[in-house]
C-alpha cells in the first residue's frame, strides 16, 4: 500500500441512523457566523480569480479571521430604523502588489461583501449600514530569517502557477502544507442532518420568500432525535416592514409551524415529529423575533469565521468533526481548506461507489507535501469489509490526494463549496 494511504480501518462504528440519540444544528444564510464564512470564502475566491486572470498565479492570502460586529436597530410592527451600523473587520492577509503593480484587495473585498449582503439581506442598505474596517497586514509569518547583511533566502512566495493557461499545482518544496492539522469528513448525511438543511433551505428559498415575504434569513434550526422521535426547534426572524401587528406575527408563526411539520412528514413519514418556533418570545415584555433586515446582526449579534456550520452545512454535535475554519483559507496549500475538501470527496465517493458509511481523517504535518499526509484513516461503519472494498477505498483515497491541484481549481471556480 502506498504510504499516502497509510491506514484503511474497518471499525464497527455505529452508523448515525442506528444510534439512540442525535442532535444537529444549522445556522441559516443570514446568521452572522454564516455571513462571515460565506463572505470570507467569496473574498478568497474573488482574490484568487483576480490573481489568476492578471498574473497566472494565486498569490499568498488568508481571509479566515474576518468578523462582524453587530449594529443597533429600533423596530416596531410595520417599520424600523438602523441606529448604529454594522462593522466588518478584515482581520486577514493579502499580497498587496505583484511585479510592481498594486492589487486592489480592499476594493475586491468591499465589492464581495456588498454583493453578498444584497443577495442574502435585500433590506440591508450597505451604503449606510455597513462599515468595513481594514485590519489587513502583510507580515509573512515565522520562517523568514535574515542574515547579517539584511538579506534572506526565504521570500515566502507561495502561489498556484498556471503555465499555458492550464491549471497545475506548484508550491515551494512540492506543495508543502502550511500547518499541522486534521480534517474530518463523513458520508452520507443522516436523516436528521438532512431535515435541518431541508427546513432552513426551504424557508430561505426565493420561492418561499415570495409566498412569505415577512420571513427573514437569520434562521437557526436545531433538531434532536431520540430513537424515532425528532423534535425541531427553529428561530425564525420576522421582517417588521411585512409584519403589521402582533396578531399577524402569531398567526403566521402558527402557520409556519404547521408548514414545517407537514413538509418534514411528507419525506420522513416514519418519524414522530414535533416543531417549536421562536421559543423565547414573551409578549408581556414585547419580546418578539422582529427585525428590520432579517438578521440579529442588526441588533448587536456578532459573527466570526469558523463558529458556524461545518463543511457540509450542519453542526453535527453527535458526530466526529473538525473545528478547522475552512472558509477564507488559501485554496492552494492551507490544509484546513484543502484537506477538508479532499476528505469530503473521499467519503462521498466511497458511499456513492461502495454504499459504505465512513469517517475520513487526514492529518497534515507542517512543511510536508499535501499529497503525502502525515497520517490518513478511513473508518468504516461496519464490523468488517471485504478485501476488494478495502482495495477500492485505498484507490479512492490515493486518487483524491493525487488530484489536489484539480480540487483547488474546483474550489476557485466555486464548484466545491465548504459552507
Amino acid at each position: 500500500m502506498n504510504t499516502r494511504t497509510s491506514l484503511v480501518y474497518a471499525s464497527g462504528k455505529t452508523a448515525a441512523s442506528e444510534t439512540e440519540y442525535e442532535v444537529v444544528e444549522r445556522k441559516g444564510i443570514g446568521h452572522p457566523d454564516t455571513l462571515c464564512d460565506t463572505i470570507a470564502e467569496k473574498i478568497s475566491r474573488a482574490y484568487s480569480q483576480y490573481c489568476l486572470e492578471k498574473y497566472g498565479i494565486i498569490l499568498r492570502h488568508m481571509v479566515d479571521k474576518i468578523a462582524l460586529a453587530g449594529g443597533a436597530s429600533r423596530v416596531k410592527f410595520g417599520s424600523g430604523e438602523m441606529v448604529t451600523p454594522v462593522r466588518l473587520y478584515l482581520n486577514c492577509r493579502f499580497t498587496r502588489s505583484y511585479q510592481g503593480e498594486p492589487i486592489p484587495y480592499l476594493e475586491i473585498a468591499t465589492k464581495v461583501a456588498h454583493a453578498h449582503f444584497a443577495e442574502v439581506m435585500p433590506l440591508f442598505d450597505t451604503s449606510k449600514w455597513l462599515t468595513i474596517v481594514d485590519n489587513t497586514h502583510v507580515s509573512p509569518g515565522p520562517g523568514v530569517v535574515y542574515a547579517e547583511d539584511g538579506n534572506t533566502q526565504n521570500e515566502r512566495r507561495f502561489f498556484f502557477e498556471v503555465p499555458d493557461k492550464q491549471f497545475a499545482g506548484y508550491h515551494d518544496n512540492n506543495m508543502r502544507s502550511n500547518d499541522t492539522s486534521t480534517a474530518v469528513a463523513y458520508a452520507p448525511l443522516s436523516d436528521v442532518e438532512k431535515i435541518v438543511l431541508f427546513v432552513e433551505n426551504t424557508l430561505n428559498s426565493s420561492t418561499f420568500k415570495i409566498q412569505h415575504p415577512y420571513v427573514g434569513t437569520d434562521i437557526k434550526v436545531m433538531a434532536c432525535r431520540t430513537q424515532d422521535r425528532i423534535s425541531v426547534t427553529a428561530c425564525i426572524p420576522f421582517l417588521a416592514a411585512h409584519t403589521p401587528n402582533k396578531e399577524f406575527y402569531f398567526e403566521r408563526l402558527a402557520a409556519l409551524r404547521d408548514i414545517i411539520k407537514r413538509l418534514i412528514l411528507e419525506v420522513y413519514e416514519h418519524y414522530e415529529i414535533s416543531v417549536h418556533l421562536n421559543t423565547r418570545d414573551a409578549p408581556t415584555r414585547s419580546d418578539y423575533y422582529l427585525t428590520l433586515t432579517g438578521s440579529a446582526l442588526e441588533s448587536g449579534d456578532e459573527g466570526v469565521v469558523g463558529r458556524g456550520n461545518r463543511f457540509n452545512g450542519v453542526i453535527p454535535f453527535t458526530r466526529h468533526m473538525s473545528m478547522e475554519a475552512s472558509c477564507g483559507k488559501n485554496p492552494v496549500y492551507h490544509v484546513g481548506k484543502v484537506y477538508t475538501a479532499v476528505a469530503a470527496q473521499v467519503s462521498e465517493t466511497i458511499y456513492r461507489r461502495l454504499g459504505l458509511e465512513t469517517y475520513v481523517y487526514l492529518t497534515s504535518q507542517m512543511g510536508r507535501s499535501l499529497m503525502d499526509p502525515w497520517t490518513s484513516c478511513v473508518e468504516v461503519c461496519k464490523p468488517r469489509i471485504a478485501a476488494h472494498q478495502k482495495k477500492a477505498i485505498e484507490k479512492i483515497l490515493e486518487d483524491a490526494l493525487t488530484d489536489i491541484p484539480s480540487i483547488t481549481e474546483q474550489i476557485i471556480k466555486g464548484n466545491i463549496v465548504l459552507y
